[in-house]
């Protein structure tokens, strides 16, 4: 893309104030776009974006490289030239659809958005296709982005504009004919994604989150945010358990096909249910009703919510013509690191998952309470700083409900204190609790006193490697690694 192209798309789609080309004839060519002026190189452009945003971030791009600047405010550009817009969020999102050639036309898209279960159900749906195709398919997920080019850790459930069409980029030239996505809420909020469209998506579940002057400034807002992801799919799956159901039934209603999905007591409401769910060697098994024919599937995932998950992911599968070997295949081989993992040793057991909001926590307990062999269910969890203030009530009512006692302890405190946060969740305890800031001293503390029938969940923060610390990603061994650790040792 030159200069002079990049300024024509943005007066087209976005709207331009003012410009300042690099040379007058502009038509330089930009190799790469970012908006991390460190990730900045020979002949790029840097989006100028972020509440946090410094000044000294342009001289850094412009020394590493970058000979455009692209801003909704008027800064100093140094040797660079600029691009003065109305809405810089927007303007990366257009810019990166078109400078990484509109990838997602040539892959089949399949998002899924809920407040909870998006993790899980994009592993059984990649899993799937990983079975069908007999190699790794694309996934953008909360725990990892894989294009096989590369393959690491994720931090967002949906990265921000530039990163994510350049992974959808690396996904087609690799010729990987899916890609599974988590889609938050954030990512239409925060205009992630505008004219992307999904082959399928999925909408699991929604409850009040995400709730903060950083996030969304009310429930409806939050609920609106999802909605815009339904509006662009082609063909859409909906839970009929869902919370706001008619809201999202009718966001579908452009949509070619959809299909709705639940349980056995909402057979005459649905298109598919699923029903007689039984344990047996060392796994849970389950019947899917589709216009009269029933087939049986089996998962290592404990809990019927995650039945409901692999009941969401079959439907999509069937939908893209998927033989149901290849379905029965990888749903039984899915497990998802911090998922409902179980750890035990001497009669003692470690429960670790990512369960951090209310719908979480209430059916995680559900589950956990089900099984009935635990003499004394104990908590560890803590809640995140500047953001999702809610949770520091829903999740220790809902906790309270089930344990004899919660230990409150760090989580991604950000830029609060971990004792106000644990102090305010606190208050909303009705059963035994202790605070210990350090949620690894936390967690041996704990352990190390249970005694054979105990069970210790560990919430929240699941295979997560890292905290959220002041605006950086601490180093932390995560929940499954200790727990790993002390049911080994």
């Amino acid at each position: 893309m030159t200069q002079k192209e990049l300024i024509n798309l943005l007066e087209e789609k976005v709207g331009v104030l003012k410009t300042k080309v690099y040379h007058e004839k502009g038509n330089n060519v930009i190799k790469d776009i970012t908006y991390n002026s460190k990730e900045c190189s020979i002949d790029s452009a840097f989006f100028v974006k972020g509440a946090n945003f410094k000044e000294e971030y342009i001289k850094d791009a412009v020394n590493n490289g970058a000979f455009l600047v692209i801003s909704e405010k008027e800064y100093e550009t140094y040797s660079a030239g600029l691009i003065l817009v109305k809405d810089i969020r927007r303007a990366m999102v257009v810019v990166a659809e078109v400078f990484f050639d509109k990838a997602y036309e040539n892959l089949t898209m399949v998002g899924i958005t809920g407040t909870k279960g998006k993790t899980t159900t994009a592993t059984y749906i990649h899993n799937i296709f990983n079975e069908f195709v007999g190699e790794r398919t694309g996934l953008l997920s909360t725990i990892e982005t894989y294009t096989k080019t590369r393959s690491e850790e994720s931090h967002l459930s949906t990265p921000e504009a530039i990163e994510l069409q350049r992974y959808i980029n690396e996904a087609a030239k690799n010729n990987l004919k899916y890609l599974t996505m988590e889609v938050s809420s954030q990512s239409y909020k925060t205009k992630r994604i505008l004219d992307m469209k999904f082959d399928i998506g999925a909408f699991l579940n929604i409850s009040e989150d995400h709730i903060s002057p950083n996030e969304h400034p009310n429930f409806s807002d939050y609920l609106n945010s999802k909605l815009e992801f339904i509006k662009n799919c082609k063909e859409v799956v909906i839970n009929r358990a869902t919370d706001y159901f008619d809201a999202v039934k009718d966001a579908a209603q452009n949509a070619k096909k959809i299909i709705v999905y639940g349980n056995e007591k909402s057979k005459n409401n649905v298109d598919v249910y699923y029903t007689n769910i039984r344990k047996g060697n060392g796994y849970i098994y389950f019947d899917v009703v589709n216009n009269e024919s029933i087939s049986t599937y089996r998962t290592q995932m404990v809990g019927d919510f995650n039945v409901e998950n692999a009941t969401c992911a079959i439907i999509i599968a069937k939908e893209l013509n998927i033989e149901d070997k290849y379905i029965k295949s990888g749903i039984e081989k899915t497990t998802v690191a911090g998922r409902m993992n179980i750890y035990r040793k001497d009669g003692k057991t470690i429960i670790v998952d990512y369960a951090h909001n209310k719908i979480s926590f209430e059916r995680f307990f559900e589950a956990i309470k089900k099984e009935n062999e635990w003499k004394n269910i104990y908590a560890l969890f803590g809640a995140p700083g500047n953001k999702a203030y809610i949770r520091r009530k829903h999740l220790p009512e809902v906790a309270s409900k089930y344990c004899k006692k919660i230990f409150l302890t760090a989580d991604d405190p950000a830029f609060e204190n971990v004792t106000d946060i644990c102090n305010e969740m606190a208050s909303f305890i009705t059963c035994d609790k202790e605070i210990i800031e350090d949620r690894k001293t936390a967690i041996q503390k704990v352990y190390n006193n249970m005694k054979e029938g105990d069970v210790l969940c560990l919430l929240a923060k699941g295979e997560d490697k890292y905290q959220q610390v002041k605006g950086k990603f601490e180093e932390y061994e995560g929940d499954t690694a200790i727990a790993e650790y002390l049911t080994s040792s």
